[in-house]
């Protein structure tokens, strides 16, 4: 007969192995899950009969679409860059206290919407109502990245994701993390009647993500839309696009145009300096509204995002009455701290005459009223 020890031994290794089991299992389901997750995140590729099509347009060629003034990215080095390392971490260059912001709710926006007023809610997302439409523009609640722990926020949105009012459209200007998000598309995708209006091939991510396709719109560049009295119109933006490294520019970005009868807006989203400005603002402009990017500027890609000055060069060549600064406050994206973006364009505003909006996040004004936010509430 076996010791007794023996037995107990034997026992004691059974349970061992089975408990080792179970927590392989746990740890495999939730590896498991958590890729289909961030796959899920990612969004779809451009089908390569849809890839045919698009080679009909001058914008597009051998599979991808081109900026009318080239840009130099090394998207595979800046991937494997050390330096992006610190995405991971909270980061160094962000606010050493919270901001002030006004928290909002759906019962902050009127039933029906106004003839004219803003509400900016960090970085480039933005509630519009222009002429009894109502319109939110890149909506990211979260972080920007498809895995919980990379590219946080510096602060929580002034608007939950759960309280949005009611919509005529959302606006998706180009794939990247911090301007279209998945769960906030699957929050949205069941309003009957919301639309989607973005750019050529961007829709393949949202009918990934169960947006039916009798609702998305597609524009290429200097192709137009309407909603309601609102006219919107795709323009060129000097950027890239692209949710995964070999997705790179397979789907086009850009700027956009909002217009009513008496009131233009020009939405600029990402995009390096060029060209562009002078002959946009030839063609349509000026606008009583310039909503231009100032943060995220490198000189290592300085193609694709604009410096401060050079913002501020872009809303003259626009023809701009009023400059609201966007793309900033709430992500790390570049190598500078984060106010250094805003107090420059200040400076800047404060030394050439120009009007400037600086609300805090979640701050609703009308631009025709003359009540502008201008308080540098960034100081405090």
């Amino acid at each position: 007969m076996p010791k007794w020890d023996s037995i107990l031994s034997m026992k004691i290794n059974g349970i061992f192995r089975s408990r080792m089991l179970a927590v392989l299992l746990f740890f495999g389901i939730a590896a498991v899950l958590a890729a289909y997750s961030v796959s899920r995140q990612m969004g779809a590729d451009v089908p390569e009969e849809r890839k045919k099509i698009f080679e009909a347009y001058p914008n597009f060629n051998d599979g991808k679409f081109l900026n009318e003034e080239t840009i130099a990215l090394d998207m595979k080095r800046q991937a494997f860059s050390p330096k992006l390392v610190r995405h991971l971490f909270a980061s160094g260059n962000g606010p050493e206290k919270p901001f002030p912001q006004i928290a909002l709710s759906r019962t902050s926006f009127s039933g029906v919407p106004e003839k004219f007023s803003v509400c900016w809610l960090g970085h480039s997302m933005l509630i519009f109502e222009l002429a009894g439409t109502r319109f939110i523009v890149d909506p990211v609640f979260g972080n920007a990245a498809p895995v919980p722990v990379a590219v946080s926020r510096y602060c929580e949105s002034p608007l939950a994701r759960d309280e949005l009012p009611d919509l005529d459209f959302v606006l998706i200007t180009h794939d990247h993390y911090d301007h279209l998000e998945y769960e906030t598309i699957c929050a949205l995708r069941s309003r009957e009647n919301l639309k989607f209006v973005t750019l050529l091939g961007v829709g393949e991510h949202l009918k990934k993500w169960g947006v039916p396709a009798e609702r998305i719109v597609e524009l290429n560049w200097d192709e137009s839309f309407s909603c309601n009295e609102v006219l919107i119109t795709a323009v060129t933006s000097r950027h890239f696009s692209g949710r995964t490294l070999g997705a790179r520019d397979t789907t086009l970005w850009g700027a956009f145009i909002f217009e009513t009868a008496g009131t233009k807006i020009f939405f600029g989203a990402d995009g390096g300096y060029g060209k562009h400005f002078k002959k946009i603002g030839h063609t349509h402009g000026p606008f009583d509204l310039v909503c231009l990017e100032i943060d995220a500027w490198n000189p290592n890609w300085k193609n694709n995002h604009m410096f401060p000055h050079e913002a501020m060069t872009a809303f003259h060549e626009l023809g701009g009455k009023l400059f609201l600064p966007i793309h900033w406050g709430v992500f790390d994206l570049a190598m500078h701290p984060w106010d250094e973006s805003i107090s420059t364009i200040a400076r800047l505003a404060a030394e050439q005459g120009v009007p400037a909006a600086f609300p805090k996040m979640g701050e609703q004004f009308s631009p025709a009223s003359g009540n502008i936010p201008q308080i540098h509430w960034w100081e405090e």
